[in-house]
């Protein structure tokens, strides 16, 4: 069979598995390296000390070519206390235990790469978020400055720190952290062209679309009314529409920019209140439709000081809207007489939506301002602190975000975190989760 050939059956049977996601995937942000493909000479393959007017002698063996199987992976152990109880009867409790699973296989050949990645977590009270994902399975061939990816894989854009407004191919995986950055694996076709001069220009062709997982009724961290596993699909939206996507992205001296044009079911849905015979609310339905959208994000440095934005232009989700985070970093070098960095962070989040129904339509970070500091003490356990808090400029709303982590010896890692909302507003739909306040710790493991 030529490649294009089972290319493309490969494709085809991943929509077909992914498409209902009725086993693997039931009741429910990473970049890839672009690999020239072309090996080097071993300078130990060559014979040394030859002497200039004599006959060279070869004094060692070549040196044996890197093993092209790689295992390896990550296992992690996590504990969250919250501090109330839910506003729920399935959420009275203040303990949570999970444990999750995530190995690693990788071979390369040649031009040729291919990685696995699974993940698995199983989780005490929420039975949604015991789950299994393939977070990876994918193929990777380089020729000059072409590379092709076919198979599932992750893929993330942006820079900003508060909230990643342009990140749209891969679903997020909610019920992993409510910080967005989990991403669930999407099946695709991905072509890399690259070139010093112009840039890099990829095509996305998306097959198959992922439903965003939330947490079940005895899951934490979701509102009083529990979100179905089962969706509506508006207009011509499918979980198997044809979804593309076309990004360029280039370095001008000290900045990078990347434009991308997006078409296909959006990634955040709305939702519809879900009634009993009696009128009363009892859940939230989520609704995807199809949209598209132009993004635009840009990332500088001047001295000290890193600038960024994202914006997108949107359109297919009611009235066009368009939406934006901007800001700044600022870092001191050297800091106590010592190696580390030390960076404090605002950011702009604006929103130009109107406000509707708390959590059937509302529009988070309307008009909002991130303030946050970053420690990295640039040791050899790479100990790293950022602390953040996000405040609504009309209600006056603050969610809170402390992350730290540090590792002991070469497989160890201690990761804590802490999150939640003060001086909730009742207008404001943050004040569905002022009793979700928690404290997280984790040991990981990396093999």
């Amino acid at each position: 069979m030529k490649p294009a050939g089972w290319l493309a059956a490969l494709l085809m049977g991943m929509g077909a598995a992914m498409a209902g996601e009725t086993d693997l995937f039931a009741d429910d942000e990473t970049t890839i390296e672009l690999d020239s493909g072309e090996e080097t000479l071993e300078p130990g393959g060559e014979a040394e000390g030859a002497d200039l007017f004599g006959e060279v002698e070869e004094t060692s063996s070549p040196t044996p070519a890197p093993f092209p199987v790689k295992l390896g992976g990550d296992v992690g152990l996590e504990y969250r206390f919250f501090h109330d109880h839910g506003l729920d009867s399935g959420m009275d409790y203040h303990h949570n235990f999970s444990f999750y699973l995530q190995p690693e296989f990788s071979y390369r050949s040649g031009r040729h790469r291919f990685r696995f990645k699974p993940f698995w977590r199983y989780d005490q009270h929420d039975s949604r978020r015991t789950h299994f994902d393939i977070r990876e399975l994918v193929w990777q061939g380089s020729w000059d400055k072409w590379t092709v990816h076919a198979g599932i894989d992750k893929v993330f854009w942006g820079v900003t720190e508060s909230r990643h407004t342009v990140d749209i191919i891969n679903q997020t995986d909610l019920i992993e952290n409510t910080d967005t950055e989990d991403k669930l694996g999407q099946p695709m076709l991905r072509i890399d062209y690259s070139d010093l001069r112009w840039g890099t220009v990829s095509a996305f062709y998306l097959p198959v679309s992922r439903k965003r997982t939330y947490p079940g009724k005895h899951g934490r961290l979701r509102p009083p009314l529990p979100i179905t596993a089962s969706v509506d699909h508006d207009g011509n939206a499918d979980p198997t529409h044809p979804d593309f996507a076309l990004r360029w992205a280039r370095t001008f001296g000290y900045w990078d920019v990347g434009l991308t044009y997006f078409h296909g079911v959006t990634r955040r849905p709305r939702f519809r209140l879900q009634f009993d015979e009696f009128f009363r609310p009892v859940s939230l339905r989520p609704v995807y439709e199809v949209i598209d959208q132009v993004s635009l994000d840009v990332q500088g440095v001047t001295g000290n000081w890193l600038w960024k934005f994202e914006g997108f232009h949107r359109a297919g989700q009611g009235t066009t809207f368009q939406q934006l985070t901007a800001g700044f970093e600022y870092t001191f070098s050297g800091v106590f007489g010592t190696g580390a960095d030390w960076g404090f962070l605002m950011e702009f989040l604006y929103d130009n939506r109107e406000n509707q129904l708390p959590l059937l339509n509302f529009v988070p970070f309307e008009k909002d301002i991130f303030v946050g500091t970053r420690l990295a003490l640039n040791d050899v356990q790479s100990t790293e602190l950022l602390a953040g808090a996000i405040m609504d400029f009309d209600t006056g709303t603050t969610s809170y975000n402390i992350e730290a982590s540090r590792r002991f010896g070469e497989h160890w890692k201690v990761y804590l975190e802490m999150r939640g909302f003060v001086n909730t507003d009742p207008k404001d739909a943050g004040y569905v989760f002022r009793k979700e306040n928690y404290l997280q710790a984790e040991l990981q493991y990396y093999f």
